[in-house]
């Protein structure tokens, strides 16, 4: 990769060569060339140098000085004073290596002689290699003494003070330029939250700081065992990134980085029997792989790559080692970032689904809804519920996303003819097909040649599986466990909605029977009145079953959220604090973490408000009363209502049963009240008597009819819950003067 200019002399007035590729416009051609053909001395650094030298000849007693300098362009020859030209030629033409002591050879010391001089020199020394030398010349007719060789060396001391200040001034810059990138890079990684702008960002910092031809970040799939590019930097990064590129782990330089953990430089990639070349880099000529380390973890490689031998600087090396150090937690904090948002949306997502399930009991409805929410945490293009029906046929019930939906829902088929449901039907697994076209067993069904990646979760209610909820993409090797997991849990709401269309389809049916019964048998009159009760008393039983599996599922959710999103959130803080303690004195890297565990702790107390919307524990825990407090006083700020609760008497357990019904019965009118009834002002009071708890719910909403409202599900509910528990309700509404509910349950009430 990159250009060579090769190793003859350019001249300076001559056009610089042209490179292999074109970088005009990051300014990267310019700023190489000027790294290889700059001099080594700068103008003004000249400049004090010959004011020293004029100052030795004062000093000295000398006719002219000359300082020979040794670099990376050959010697380079400062004069002062009256030098003889041809003297100045012959110093021009010594050939002299970087390092090596000067010996003037004879035909110099002669010529000066000739001109009447004679000449004194001396090394001005550096801290690992001379650095040049400084020649003065005397008169000859002056003859020489001690003194005058030791003005020479202190003339030369004089100098090599001067180059030694220079260049540790050149370095502090150098290392201010270092520190610099750092801070940078510090500010950004720790502001960006796109995981794409992070990547780009990183690679453009390094790639504008230290003018490397090609720089690549990748990160280790431990899945597949690769290690995958992410983004690259330089002429060549978006062929690269759009061919894309991967890497076993363990083969390769940046394999071995990744296997290892060690940083790894290749000064000469021809010399490193591990180095792999690629068609898009043909010209590098030296590598650097830095391994990006979570405690003992490598989580990915930052790899430099240049077209010069031994192009990589020992302090260039120790900064990008610290830049590494710095990349492998914003890369952590972005994928918990990424994670705990992708959990609250799923947790949203949930309570949307939740709420849909318990407003409707018409199954095609709820199920419809549940595929809209669906797209919300799942991508897809495609979405169906295939349920077995009493006769044994495997029907399409909903569908979204297709060409054509009617047609896909009219699809049935007998469940043999449809091998790949065998593990969904019979073993209740997740099942994800990579591309459908290479599966052996897949059947086409009409509406849906759109599939190449296809997921699907089995509808399981108590043992038995209903069918399935499946998804699907126009391309292949989409979807992966994390895709399945969410979809088997959406798969477990949309069953619920099943079980609750069931037992309605079930009420209704028990209802039109006890219907014609009555009509058919009027002449048995007791006989009838008596099919009618158990009729009635088996409705109730059905829909207090109904409110029972909504609160179970209710249960279950919170402790599965509790015990799986909490728990790896907790596990996220207690990691970034033995990161803490690891990471040592670094005020810096320590206020990013405090950052990113102020994140978590945010993220963990909305899990936990979530959790407790859908089971109060607190209900468990301290009771009704203290319950009730808490879900009034926990009520969004940006609902505009004012809550009150008043209690009289001497407070008593009802008992688990009796309380959540209590709670739940406040939690829906409050719902209502917010929801529907636009009120400004909520009272609750609890009045306790000897045997008896009387509840007033009262609100200043619209109101509305009792009559047009009867059989609403909510009024429904709200009788139910509290017949269940032996208790009764009254509710006064009209249009226009709020509502007022009273609930009455005796004490040491239980559901029955």
């Amino acid at each position: 990769m990159g250009f060579s200019a090769g190793d003859s002399t350019i001249d300076s007035g001559a056009p610089l060569a042209r490179p292999l590729y074109r970088d005009d416009d990051d300014g990267m051609q310019s700023l190489r060339l000027k790294h290889l053909l700059t001099t080594d001395i700068d103008p003004a650094e000249k400049g004090r140098l010959i004011e020293r030298l004029d100052r030795s000849l004062v000093v000295t007693g000398a006719r002219w000085a000359a300082l020979l300098v040794t670099g990376e362009r050959g010697l380079q020859v400062l004069v002062a004073g009256e030098i003889p030209p041809s003297i100045h030629r012959q110093l021009g033409e010594l050939r002299v290596r970087r390092g090596e002591a000067l010996s003037f050879p004879v035909h110099v010391t002669n010529r000066a002689a000739s001109q009447g001089y004679a000449v004194e020199g001396a090394v001005v020394a550096g801290r690992d290699a001379p650095q040049g030398h400084v020649v003065l010349g005397f008169p000859l007719a002056e003859r020489g003494s001690a003194r005058r060789i030791d003005l020479v060396k202190l003339v030369a001391d004089d100098l090599s003070g001067l180059l030694e200040g220079n260049a540790l001034a050149a370095q502090m810059e150098h290392i201010r330029s270092h520190l610099s990138l750092v801070h940078r890079l510090g500010q950004q990684v720790t502001s960006i939250h796109d995981r794409g702008e992070l990547f780009e960002e990183i690679t453009r910092l390094i790639h504008r700081s230290l003018g490397y031809e090609h720089i690549q970040l990748l990160l280790t799939n431990e899945a597949s065992g690769r290690i995958e590019l992410i983004h690259a930097s330089g002429p060549f990064a978006p062929q690269l990134m759009t061919a894309g590129f991967s890497e076993a782990i363990g083969r390769g330089i940046i394999g071995r980085v990744a296997e290892t953990g060690r940083t790894r430089m290749s000064a000469d990639v021809t010399l490193d029997n591990h180095f792999v070349s690629h068609a898009m880099l043909p010209n590098t000529a030296s590598e650097l792989a830095l391994p990006l380390r979570l405690g003992a973890r490598v989580v990915g490689v930052l790899d430099i790559q240049s077209d010069r031998r031994d192009a990589f600087r020992r302090d260039d090396v120790i900064l990008l080692q610290t830049i590494a150090d710095q990349i492998a937690p914003a890369i952590e904090q972005n994928r918990l970032f990424a994670a705990e948002r992708q959990e609250r949306e799923l947790a949203d997502t949930l309570a949307d689904v939740s709420r849909i399930i318990s407003s409707s009991l018409d199954s095609s409805h709820v199920l419809e809804a549940v595929l809209q929410e669906l797209r919300r945490v799942v991508p897809h293009r495609g979405c169906r519920v295939t349920l077995r029906g009493d006769d044994g046929m495997m029907r399409v019930v909903a569908a979204r996303g297709y060409p054509d939906d009617e047609l896909v829902r009219r699809v049935a088929f007998r469940q043999e003819d449809a091998p790949l449901s065998e593990p969904v039907m019979r073993d209740h697994r997740t099942l994800i097909i990579g591309d459908v076209t290479r599966e052996a067993d897949w059947v086409w069904q009409p509406g849906t040649e759109q599939v190449r990646s296809w997921c699907s979760a089995p509808l399981v209610l108590g043992d038995e599986c209903l069918g399935w909820l499946c998804i699907d993409w126009p391309e292949p090797d989409f979807y992966n466990t994390e895709h399945g997991r969410i979809v088997r849990t959406f798969a477990d709401q949309a069953v619920v909605a099943i079980g609750n269309a069931r037992l309605f389809a079930r009420v209704k049916e028990l209802s039109e029977v006890l219907e014609q019964k009555v009509a058919d048998r009027t002449a048995q009159l007791r006989d009838a009145r008596d099919e009618i009760e158990r009729k009635a008393r088996e409705l109730q039983a059905l829909l207090r079953r109904l409110v029972g599996v909504q609160e179970e599922e209710r249960r279950r959710i919170a402790y599965d959220l509790h015990d799986s999103v909490a728990q790896s959130i907790l596990a996220s803080t207690y990691e970034l604090q033995a990161l803490r303690r690891r990471v040592g004195d670094s005020p810096d890297l320590d206020q990013r973490l405090t950052q990113c565990q102020r994140l978590l702790d945010s993220t963990l107390r909305e899990m936990k408000q979530i959790i407790y919307a859908l089971r109060p524990t607190v209900l468990d825990e301290l009771g009704l009363i203290p319950a009730l407090e808490n879900y009034l006083a926990s009520l969004p700020a940006s609902v505009p209502i004012a809550t009150d609760i008043r209690i009289d008497g001497t407070p008593f357990t009802l008992g688990p049963e009796a309380d959540l019904a209590v709670y739940r019965i406040v939690q829906e009118a409050c719902q209502n009240a917010v929801r529907h009834a636009g009120a400004r002002s909520f009272g609750l009071v609890l009045s306790f008597s000897a045997t008896w708890l009387e509840v007033s719910i009262r609100d200043d909403g619209c109101g509305f009819t009792i009559d047009a409202a009867e059989n609403g599900l909510g009024l429904v509910g709200i009788r139910e819950r509290a017949s269940a528990v032996g208790g009764e309700v009254t509710i006064d509404s009209s249009p226009g003067l709020g509502t007022n509910i009273v609930i009455g349950v005796p004490s040491g009430a239980t559901a029955h």
